[in-house]
């Protein structure tokens, strides 16, 4: 009898710290991400603030800035644009799936990242 309620306390630690760390990610997602890359031809600047809708949907505002560099290696006016996403969190995966062309966002919360494609954001907030 004695092992069989430490096997139902064992189980449910393990289950209860299962959810735990589902929930913990998802509460570590919200915030603002930024990224700076550059080419022989542009330098861009990306910031993603990332904010909880409901449930497993989150809001995601991209604002990039992008200078184009011209034939003699100076870098013109900043050229800007906005984009307004949403996505859904996979709790099986751990992906968030940006619904509009189904790009996927994937998460280290230790290291404060963000991939996005082949982009990687460095969370600031």
């Amino acid at each position: 009898m004695k092992s069989l309620k430490i096997q139902l306390l064992v189980t449910t630690l393990i289950t209860l710290s299962f959810f735990a760390c589902n929930s913990s990610i998802q509460n570590n997602i919200p915030g603002t991400y930024i990224n700076r890359a550059s080419s022989e031809f542009s330098i861009a600047f990306d910031t993603l603030i990332v904010e909880h809708n409901k449930g497993n949907d989150y809001l995601i505002h991209r604002k990039t800035g992008v200078q184009i560099i011209d034939n003699t290696g100076k870098a013109g006016k900043m050229l800007y644009e906005t984009e307004e996403l949403m996505g859904s969190y996979n709790e099986d995966s751990k992906i968030l799936i940006e619904t509009r062309k189904g790009r996927e966002i994937s998460f280290d919360i230790k290291k404060g990242l963000l991939m996005l494609e082949k982009g990687v954001f460095k969370r600031i907030n």
